[in-house]
């Protein structure tokens, strides 16, 4: 009996810790680190402050939480470029930009909290770069360099290549609200998520392409 009822707690507490953890992504991504505060993290999970501490030491152990649950997103992607690791390099940089996109329709909040501690740089950026996001980008340079090694790729600097691509990638998801405000569009729907995979793919990747990366996608199988 005792063991089913520490089971039962320890359940209940997983699930709050997990809420807790997805309110805070969302804010976080959304408000950026500095303008959301425990309180408001306690209130929008609708739980008590010492509920919110005891799964939490404090805001950055939180923050790290929150983030480390994306982990297994970008683990997954892993596991699918793995798979492909014998095609041409522009073969495997055109489905890893298919997965950034897949990924960042279904978890918004990594794009946009990438795009604020890009931009703030600092001790939580070197964090992300260390335990989440670096191994992917540098894999991703890697790619493009060896594509514009085969002729694939126009020979631009294989970096600036990678985040263009991932910024043109989330830049309409990151600014859905300006998309609805402005033009009166959600692109969030089928039909512009399916305009907006296309535009990444074909014209912002088809314009780094070589007249023989062009054929090579056309002949493709």
């Amino acid at each position: 009996m005792a063991k089913s009822a520490t089971l039962s707690v320890t359940t209940k507490g997983d699930a709050t810790a997990a809420r807790i953890r997805d309110v805070a992504l969302d804010l976080f991504s959304r408000l950026g680190f500095e303008r959301v505060t425990m309180a408001g993290i306690a209130e929008a999970a609708k739980v008590s402050q010492p509920a919110l501490h005891y799964h939490f030491q404090d805001k950055v152990h939180l923050w790290r939480s929150a983030m480390l649950a994306l982990a297994a997103v970008i683990a997954e992607e892993e596991r699918l470029m793995s798979a492909a690791r014998d095609a041409p390099a522009i073969t495997q940089l055109r489905m890893a930009v298919r997965l950034f996109l897949q990924i960042s329709w279904k978890h918004p909040a990594l794009g946009r909290i990438v795009a604020l501690e890009g931009m703030a740089g600092g001790e939580r950026l070197e964090w992300l770069d260390r335990r989440l996001i670096g191994p992917r980008n540098r894999r991703l340079a890697a790619l493009v360099a060896e594509a514009i090694a085969d002729g694939d790729l126009k020979p631009y600097p294989p970096e600036q290549v990678v985040i263009t691509l991932q910024t043109g990638a989330v830049g309409v998801i990151n600014l859905a609200p300006l998309m609805r405000s402005t033009f009166g569009v959600d692109p969030d729907t089928p039909a512009a998520r399916a305009a907006h995979d296309e535009m990444v793919l074909e014209a912002l990747l088809g314009g780094f392409l070589t007249d023989k990366g062009k054929t090579s996608r056309e002949t493709a199988p």
